[in-house]
């Protein structure tokens, strides 16, 4: 475009030149600024010819006044035409070239988008719905008509056959203590005046109950004995009620919480493991209550679930009454592990397998479990998993 206009400026100088020589010199006017001519032609052809061209340069320069990138790279008319015409082969192959990239990014997004549109799901997959939380129906244990009685001491052995009994003390006393012998087996518990308490019996034999009242320090009267014969119907039900040491009913914050955490699950290995993940991760050990405890301490499970702290005696409680309230057997073990730690412990009983004694593996998980204590405390999970899996490291003395 600019070579055609210097084209035409060099015409229009030509056409002034022989015009005055022509009429012995017309005058004439140029305004370069405003880019328009003033002729006065020999003949009508001549001017029409130069307005024709004036015209034109007219048309050029407005061209060339709204174009930015022409403005940019503009050349004064007096330029030569060669620098002109490389000028304009550069522009335009600048051009073309933008041109071709722009086209070339333009089918990528496109391409681009096409793909995305195909990778998208033609539907939007329903979520997964929350699996119903349930409270079971919880195994409370029971009373009847077997009772040995004395002053102010009574103990039930109606469901002797269900692997339990209850004792009370109702006297004034601050403290009372019940025995429970089978063969050369004994247990001492302690009794918490005014309330009914229950206690796991060890198996199949013949029993001694006695109830005590404490009178002097640590000396006690005999207040109620009695004895009886009992074959117990299964070696898992007892362990399945609830008792003075694993504390819960339906109304329990333990049992709703094992609710939560088994919904959905039908299998016992699973929700034991899903169990034992939720007390490891959720309770922290309280060395502050390990260093003052005394004798005597009687955890509660819905107490450590709360505070979220607990020694061993809490973490196997609580363990153990999650799983009872979901039909798992679970037993609360208090004896030695290595090296002479006085400790606790929960084995727990799956049909596949029988009692566990301390130790199940669980692929799933990963990891051993039935010490929750060890397994909570210890940053080696790897090293403190293979110790419970041992159960040589531990010596079991009462089971609850």
């Amino acid at each position: 475009m600019r070579l055609k206009a210097n084209l035409y400026v060099l015409s229009l100088m030509c056409a002034l030149l022989l015009s005055s020589c022509a009429d012995g010199g017309s005058d004439v006017t140029s305004a370069a600024s405003e880019q328009t001519v003033t002729v006065t032609p020999a003949d009508s052809s001549a001017e029409t010819e130069v307005s024709e061209i004036s015209e034109e340069i007219t048309q050029i320069t407005e061209i060339s006044e709204n174009n930015t990138e022409t403005d940019s790279i503009s050349e004064t008319a007096s330029e030569s035409a060669v620098s002109g015409t490389e000028q304009e082969s550069e522009t335009v192959s600048e051009t073309e070239s933008k041109q071709t990239e722009i086209s070339q990014i333009t089918t990528e997004i496109s391409t681009t988008k096409v793909e995305t549109e195909a990778l998208q799901p033609t539907e939007t997959a329903a979520p997964k719905p929350k699996a119903e939380v349930v409270i079971p129906q919880i195994n409370m244990p029971k009373t009847g008509d077997k009772v040995i009685s004395g002053d102010n001491a009574e103990a039930d052995y109606s469901c002797a056959a269900e692997g339990y009994i209850s004792a009370m003390y109702s006297g004034s006393a601050s403290a009372a203590k019940v025995r429970i012998t089978c063969g050369e087996i004994r247990y001492d518990h302690d009794l918490t005046p005014g309330k009914r308490e229950f206690f796991p019996l060890m198996g199949s034999g013949s029993y001694d109950v006695k109830i005590y009242e404490q009178f002097s320090g640590n000396k006690f009267a005999l207040l109620a004995e009695g004895t009886f014969e009992v074959n117990i119907s299964s070696n898992v039900s007892t362990y399945l009620y609830p008792n003075k040491y694993v504390d819960f009913d339906s109304n329990s914050a333990c049992v709703k919480k094992a609710a939560e955490v088994c919904a959905g699950i039908t299998d016992d290995v699973e929700k034991i493991a899903e169990i034992f993940s939720y007390v490891t991760e959720n309770i922290s050990y309280d060395k502050s209550l390990a260093a003052s405890v005394q004798s005597g301490y009687v955890p509660n499970p819905d107490s450590t679930l709360s505070k979220g702290t607990g020694i061993c005696f809490d973490y196997t409680s609580l363990f153990a009454a999650m799983c009872r309230s979901q039909g798992i057997p679970a037993r609360l073990v208090i004896g030695y592990a290595e090296p002479e730690i006085y400790h606790a412990w929960n084995e727990v009983y799956t049909e596949e397998t029988g009692w566990i004694t301390p130790e199940l593996f669980l692929k799933k998980k990963g990891y051993n479990i039935a010490d929750a204590t060890f397994y909570a405390s210890n940053s080696d999970k790897e090293k403190i998993s293979a110790y419970i899996s041992d159960d040589s490291n531990y010596s079991a003395i009462y089971r609850y």
